[in-house]
């Protein structure tokens, strides 16, 4: 007998944590960070204290109570109170093994608690992003999964995880993982087969149909069909409590639509969107050439793109006559060599010489010639900058999906205005299937059991597939 336990995702979007008990073998898959959770206790300025451990993020139901976990070092601080809901140090590990279906936070960040002697894998591609974005320091306590501090030790001993490259195949006792490619908003997506003696099971991860690479979502539904399986745990971002009648956007009416303001536009043009995002990345960059534009991209950004181009050959190389590098002030606020002392920096400023290297002044005195690349956390780049009358900002990231998301909207929105460039223009297709395509991939993988996660419209599954469809809420199991 088998048993499912979803310990996150179930009611929301993101934050999935779901306990496979197959074959005897205990895996789970993702690990992420519940945004929506955390930002009910946390922001900016107010985190959960690293002196504490595992302590803050457990006692505020962030992470199951599950013992034989979690790393020995964030325990201590709970033992020494004589709390051991999550175990000590002394406990054998309890999973055995945790598959990370892609690189956003809200399946992966929470692996850097998983305790070192349990297998994490990863995509090859997944693998590459998380290491560049830590690399560069895109990383916290929270996130930080292939070089953390151990927590409590006066000398700061460094510490890593058991981090496997994924296979197509994997093989734990007499159970079987297939790893598939699906097409998301960030590349290395896989969506899992768990099959052994007592049957199978799919699990979705994210993924859409109306992208660049629909054709690999198709392949691993199709293949996941043949496996006959128990269940289907998909997700239903997109999956409305209510039927929309809103027009879905592709990657193609992302360009045609951006292509009309660039055509329109008589100065600079600043875009917000993710790095990660390589189809959003070659739409723009290919505007930028369109009308003849240099595209201007952070020193971060230039790490990580020059990772990601060793899996995506589509990718401009750092050094393309069309791309710069925007240096922006650091510490003296002079440009010295000296204020780039960061490991990362000093490795891609030396390994690559020949740089297009751009600062503000350069594109202030000549906006018209520049894409830029500028989001929320580098508005303050703008006043350097000083957009001329007539310049564009486009917002090309999902909308905001919480209180706080909407008082950056707003903060966002008083920088656009001070700096001319408000009202943006918000031009985006979403990482995410819509709802008649998830129906579809449902369709075709013809489980004999659904189990929707990573959605806010569980009753809409209900209604179209009646009761085949079982509801979760967070932290509740089912045998099979």
């Amino acid at each position: 007998m088998g048993k499912i336990t979803i310990f996150d995702g179930a009611e929301e979007i993101g934050g999935t944590k779901i306990l496979l008990e197959i074959a005897d073998k205990k895996v789970f898959v993702d690990f992420g960070l519940n945004y929506k959770r955390h930002g009910e206790f946390f922001e900016f300025y107010l985190n959960p204290r690293v002196s504490n451990g595992i302590g803050d993020i457990y006692l505020l139901g962030l992470v199951p109570q599950f013992r034989g976990l979690y790393r020995d070092d964030l325990l201590e601080m709970l033992n020494k109170e004589g709390n051991f809901d999550l175990g000590t140090p002394d406990d054998k590990p309890s999973i055995d093994a945790v598959f990370i279906s892609h690189a956003h936070f809200d399946h992966s960040a929470y692996t850097s608690f998983i305790r070192g002697d349990i297998p994490i894998y990863f995509s090859d591609i997944t693998l590459t992003i998380l290491k560049a974005m830590e690399e560069s320091g895109n990383s916290s306590f929270e996130t930080a999964i292939f070089d953390y501090i151990r927590r409590g030790r006066v000398e700061r001993e460094r510490g890593t995880h058991l981090i496997y490259s994924l296979k197509s195949k994997e093989i734990i006792g007499d159970l079987a993982v297939y790893s598939y490619p699906v097409d998301h908003s960030v590349k290395g997506a896989r969506g899992f087969v768990f099959s052994s003696p007592e049957g199978a099971l799919v699990y979705s991860g994210d993924l859409r149909l109306h992208g660049k690479r629909k054709n690999e979502t198709l392949h691993f539904a199709e293949e996941a069909s043949r496996f006959k399986p128990e269940y289907l745990i998909i997700e239903g971002t997109n999956v409305s409590k209510n039927e929309s009648s809103a027009e879905f956007w592709t990657e193609q009416r992302v360009f045609d639509e951006a292509d009309r303001i660039f055509k329109h536009s008589e100065h600079l043009v600043v875009v917000d969107f993710s790095i990660r995002d390589i189809d959003r990345f070659m739409t723009f960059f290919a505007l930028a050439q369109k009308y003849k534009r240099k595209f201007v991209i952070t020193l971060r950004d230039a790490y990580l793109l020059n990772a990601m181009k060793s899996f995506d050959d589509e990718l401009p190389s750092i050094n393309h006559p069309d791309l710069c590098i925007y240096l922006e002030k650091r510490v003296s606020g002079t440009y010295s060599d000296s204020d780039y002392n960061a490991k990362w920096m000093k490795e891609l400023l030396s390994n690559c010489p020949n740089l297009n290297i751009v600062k503000a002044s350069d594109i202030r005195n000549n906006d018209k010639d520049f894409v830029l690349i500028l989001r929320f956390y580098d508005l303050q780049e703008l006043i350097d900058i000083r957009p001329s009358y007539g310049s564009v900002y486009i917002h090309s990231t999902s909308e905001a999906h919480s209180e706080e998301q909407e008082f950056d909207q707003q903060r966002l929105d008083n920088w656009l205005r001070q700096f001319n460039l408000y009202p943006k223009a918000h031009i985006h297709a979403s990482g995410h299937a819509k709802e008649e395509d998830i129906f579809k991939i449902v369709d075709i993988i013809n489980p004999k059991k659904i189990i929707p996660v990573h959605t806010e419209g569980s009753e809409r599954f209900l209604s179209h597939f009646g009761n085949r469809v079982k509801i979760f809420k967070n932290r509740e199991s089912i045998d099979f």
